[in-house]
């Protein structure tokens, strides 16, 4: 309903009208809040994945090995397609409904001759200047064109006739037309007339079925549909982007004599690794011959209990086909993993899922070990009718995240961590004959011009393996042990002491970002991470994951020695600085410093002179007061001597 409309509308009663128009601009304002954060949504993983994500691999952490390019490749080819998935083709469909939506409001919009207000002298089609002849001629002549009995096919002919009678009016009557000036309306004030925003439609009661159909689709159907979904996701990963329904699995699991081998036991029953399904014939076929592989190389390598074998024979002698053990699909690949042993095209993609998350599972698992060995030491559950409990501390924690290096690196536990190296797992022994392998830490733990490899290695490979060596870390670990308040000079265990830890890449040049994590066997770009463990008498008490491609990276604890351990004055805490990526590079440093007891210190205390004054005058509500009081023994002084000259 446009201005014209509202004006020549006739008092039927209704004060309360569906407008159109105003409809459209409500229309076009909801549709451009809704459109343009989802405009973003669709474009930003474009954008991060062509501009910003691509370019910085190219530019600042491109590896440098030649397995390690493949796998910067699979991981492209992988961010190309990570936004491709289902619910982002649905986004792109309701964007562009929406845009068509949005269009039409646009197009729909009420022109300037619509909303225009009232012009007696346009709607006569003569000029300001004409005379009352002038606009009498005018009049006769436009009302033989509109009147409605000439138009009877015409259902706007009334309202324009009536248009045409007020602005005749107007301009012939006096009054009319100062009331016409003053409100811009020849009747004078109108009452108040509230129009809806909504389309003039819906009063008809052939559409008033379909509009509440819609309604009840869109408030008890579509709505409650979406908030179900997003609540299912609420809470459902935690910060390692790892299901929470695996917390109680992990919790039965992890304990401080805990193996290493048990990581894959752990990591194929978490909820994201139990659900792999083979698909096709094919995969199970090539699964079949690679549980047999593996069964040999655990003969070969002389592992007792080996998993997959003590599953099958488990598996023979139920004789019940609904009991009979099944092994997971993950812990085969798993171990074909570690044991080096060639994955099927059928089942590679099933095993590069599988490889790719077990770091974030190892990190959740890592976390939850560090949480309950500070709030409860001790981890409790009923099982069988009574508590079961174990403690968690550093050796579990260590051993876990030993599992995470042997899966990024491709080796099994047992194996040499020179192995690290693609030259001495694959062509070495061909080579060793009665000489000994070198010590990997040795090699990588020094300067380049210090490393020497031993004879036996032909020349032809030894520059290849001096590159390879350098694209380890070679780390400097540096703690500081300091108290907060640098002017004590005795040191006491109610203080508060601070420990930096500082680590720094040394074959990393000043202003570069460190590469990816090297390996030859991890089928996934990942970036080297630090777990930092600071241990008391065995206990974790402070736990930090250092990651990124900073070259030089440090955490800092601060803690009040009395608050934590009571009583105790000297500290032999135990620094822990371990790789999720190398084998053999960990570090263990002991941190020693002493601390007396605040009863066997005295520490005078100084004042500063501003404070000395501070003290000296008085408080402001008492200086305040202070002069009311003398007023007050001033007067009953006055009163007393008076009243002694009065008795004399």
């Amino acid at each position: 309903m446009g201005f014209k409309e509202a004006f020549t509308r006739q008092g039927d009663g209704e004060n309360l009208l569906f407008d159109d128009d105003a409809f459209i601009y409500f229309a076009i304002s909801i549709l451009t809040l809704v459109v343009l954060p989802l405009v973003y949504s669709v474009i930003k993983p474009l954008f991060t994945t062509y501009v910003l994500g691509e370019n910085k691999r190219k530019l600042a952490r491109v590896p440098k090995s030649g397995n390690d390019q493949l796998n910067l490749q699979l991981a492209k080819q992988e961010l190309r397609l990570k936004w491709l998935t289902t619910g982002y083709v649905f986004k792109i469909i309701i964007l562009v409904a929406l845009l068509l939506m949005l269009n039409a409001s646009i197009q729909s919009l009420p022109n300037a001759e619509k909303i225009k207000g009232f012009d007696p002298y346009e709607i006569l089609e003569i000029d300001p200047s004409a005379t009352e002849q002038e606009i009498r001629k005018a009049y006769r002549k436009i009302s033989l064109k509109l009147h409605p009995d000439k138009n009877p096919d015409d259902p706007q002919a009334n309202q324009k006739f009536i248009l045409l009678t007020k602005a005749y009016e107007c301009l012939t009557d006096e009054d009319k037309k100062s009331l016409c000036m003053k409100y811009g309306n020849p009747d004078g004030q109108q009452s108040l007339s509230v129009g809806i925003a909504m389309p003039s439609f819906l009063l008809k009661k052939e559409n008033r079925a379909a509009f509440l159909a819609v309604i009840f689709l869109l408030l008890l159907v579509v709505v409650p549909i979406i908030v179900l979904y997003e609540l299912r996701s609420i809470g459902k990963y935690d910060q390692n982007g790892v299901m929470l329904s695996n917390q109680e699995k992990f919790e039965r699991g992890l304990e401080e004599n805990l193996l290493i081998k048990k990581g894959v036991e752990l990591s194929s029953c978490s909820d994201e690794l139990c659900r792999l399904r083979l698909k096709t014939e094919q995969q199970a076929i090539d699964l079949e011959k690679l549980v047999n592989e593996l069964k040999e190389e655990a003969e070969l390598r002389k592992i007792q209990k080996f998993e997959i074998t003590e599953a099958l024979e488990q598996s023979k002698k139920q004789k019940n086909k609904k009991r009979r053990v099944t092994i997971s699909v993950a812990m085969i690949l798993i171990y074909a993993h570690l044991f080096g042993k060639p994955i099927p095209e059928s089942v590679k993609s099933l095993y590069r899922s599988t490889i790719k998350i077990i770091p974030k599972l190892v990190n959740s698992m890592v976390r939850l070990a560090f949480e309950f060995s500070m709030k409860y030491k001790v981890i409790q559950w009923r099982q069988r009718g009574r508590f079961q409990t174990k403690f968690m501390g550093a050796r579990c924690i260590n051993n876990i995240l030993q599992f995470s290096q042997c899966i990024v690196q491709g080796i099994y536990e047992t194996d040499n961590p020179i192995n690290q190296i693609e030259f001495f797992a694959t062509k070495a022994k061909d080579y060793i004959k009665k000489g000994k392998m070198p010590v990997f830490q040795e090699l990588v733990q020094k300067q380049v011009d210090q490393r020497v490899l031993p004879n036996w290695v032909p020349e032809e490979f030894k520059d290849e393996i001096m590159k390879e060596i350098n694209m380890f870390p070679y780390l400097d670990v540096k703690h500081e042990v300091t108290v907060d308040d640098e002017s004590i000079v005795e040191q006491c265990n109610e203080d508060i002491f601070s420990i930096k830890i500082t680590l720094t890449r040394m074959n990393t040049p000043e202003g570069q970002d460190i590469p990816f994590a090297h390996s030859n066997r991890f089928t996934y770009v990942k970036e080297e991470g630090w777990h930092i463990l600071i241990t008391f008498q065995n206990e974790v008490f402070y736990y930090a994951f250092l990651n990124g491609s900073n070259r030089e990276q440090t955490t800092e604890f601060k803690f009040q020695p009395k608050m934590y351990f009571g009583d105790i004055v000297e500290f032999e805490f135990v620094l822990f600085v371990i790789s999720d990526c190398y084998r053999g590079l960990d570090s263990e440093i002991p941190i020693k410093f002493k601390a007396k007891k605040a009863s066997q210190i005295s520490r005078a205390v100084e004042y500063h002179k501003e404070d000395q004054e501070l003290d000296k005058s008085l408080p402001f509500i008492q200086s305040m007061l202070f002069p009311m009081q003398n007023k007050v023994e001033d007067s009953d002084s006055e009163d007393e001597d008076q009243q002694k000259k009065d008795d004399e």
